[in-house]
């Protein structure tokens, strides 16, 4: 393994850590900033929250040290289990924030359609590789 791999691997990890981390601050936070219009609905946010989440914990999980064969299926299952964590963060803090089981299925909404997404997009990605391997073979 030569050295600038370890950073990479670092890296791929690092950005999930910190997306979890500005979740765990909005919603923890006791007024969080409000966006203006539709992109303000709470459960569109959840749901957009987690599906990032997914997406940057399978993109990690897809590579070393992981090189998990489905990484999609663990990133959703990991985002939907940080959500209901900070669900009941919520309930337990006394930041005036309210725990909610509709937010809890956006959250997981926004995972598992992202985590559908990635799968497909993974799936295309390794049949195009398959076939410029062979026309180049």
């Amino acid at each position: 393994m030569n050295p600038g791999s370890k950073s990479v691997h670092i890296l791929r990890l690092f950005i999930p850590v910190l997306w979890a981390l500005i979740i765990l601050w909005f919603s923890l936070t006791s007024s969080p900033p409000q966006l203006p219009g539709v992109l303000g609905w709470d459960k569109l946010l959840h749901a957009g929250a987690y599906g990032l989440l997914s997406i940057l914990l399978a993109q990690a999980f897809l590579c070393p040290p992981f090189s998990m064969n489905k990484p999609w299926w663990l990133a959703g299952v990991t985002a939907v289990i940080y959500g209901a964590l900070l669900e009941i963060l919520q309930l337990l803090s006394q930041t005036g924030r309210t725990a909610e089981w509709l937010d809890l299925f956006a959250d997981a909404i926004g995972a598992c359609f992202c985590c559908v997404v990635f799968r497909h997009m993974q799936k295309l990605s390794c049949c195009h590789d398959e076939r410029s391997d062979k026309n180049n073979g």
